[in-house]
């Protein structure tokens, strides 16, 4: 593969079906808990993205009202709102949400692409212990299987500990 398409690549997302989840939930607060019941701030790869879904989950927990007018007031209270582009961006996520009714197709396909990236830094790590030599030939297989599983407990990479042991605390 040639370094130019390596340099292009980014990690897997889904910049729509992002939108499309935090659009739901601006639209219809009664499918934010499904949301939540789904994701973790740390799906959400566009750091914007994950800065509206962490304020609606803050809002959440607290019994807030949330709707694109009480987030964007939320948002400049913590400090995350941006004067040139926060509102307009709240309405476009309202406007090309089609419905809220298929948010939790929206939410698999967010995971969905969060596991992929996990999976992509296993990989790495992975690769990475090979190439130091980290352990030896024997020790590899046992600590790519240990992150492997973490990952198929649906564990983060965030949550994942450098060390070979299999994190506790994973949500799955």
């Amino acid at each position: 593969m040639p370094t130019d398409e390596l340099l292009i690549r980014q990690m897997p997302h889904s910049p729509e079906a992002e939108q499309a989840v935090l659009g739901s939930m601006l639209i219809d607060a009664d499918c934010v808990k499904d949301v939540m019941d789904k994701l973790q701030p740390e799906d959400f790869y566009l750091r914007r993205n994950r800065e509206i879904f962490e304020t609606i989950y803050s809002m959440f927990v607290y019994s807030k009202p949330i709707d694109g007018v009480t987030v964007a007031g939320e948002m400049e209270r913590n400090g995350t709102y941006d004067e040139n582009t926060t509102r307009n961006y709240l309405v476009q996520l309202m406007e090309v949400t089609p419905t809220s009714a298929n948010v939790n197709e929206y939410a698999d396909i967010v995971r969905d692409k969060a596991l992929l990236r996990a999976i992509a830094t296993v990989a790495s790590d992975i690769t990475g212990m090979v190439q130091d030599g980290t352990g030896g030939a024997s020790a590899v297989p046992d600590a790519a299987e240990q992150k492997i599983y973490a990952v198929r407990r649906g564990c983060g990479a965030q949550q994942m500990e450098q060390k070979s042991s299999v994190p506790q605390g994973c949500p799955f």
